[in-house]
């Protein structure tokens, strides 16, 4: 791990390229959507780990896809690794809403 350069910090709101039909996906990454996800911390010179905050994506303990309705403190989410291509900060503003 290296320490985080500022430009997108630990816990920053993001908005991150990621496919909605799982990490296992085919399709081009240009036409990913952009979703809303947290910067858990930078990796490398241009690298950081991603949560996903979609809840269409999340899934319970045992790997299923989470109910509608289920508890957010019953929710995972996946992570992935992006560089600074795949991520736009999300102003402030916007983050709480």
């Amino acid at each position: 791990m290296q320490q985080n350069d500022g430009r997108f910090h630990d816990e920053l709101a993001v908005l991150v390229r990621y496919p909605l039909d799982g990490p296992r996906s085919t399709s081009d990454r240009k036409t990913w959507p952009w979703l809303p996800g947290t910067v858990e911390q930078r990796r490398g010179p241009d690298e950081w780990l991603v949560r996903i905050e979609d809840r269409r994506l999340a899934e319970l303990e045992d790997g299923t896809l989470a109910p509608e309705g289920t508890p957010d403190d019953d929710l995972l989410f996946p992570q992935c690794y992006r560089d600074s291509s795949e991520l736009q900060p999300i102003p402030e503003a916007e983050a709480g809403e």
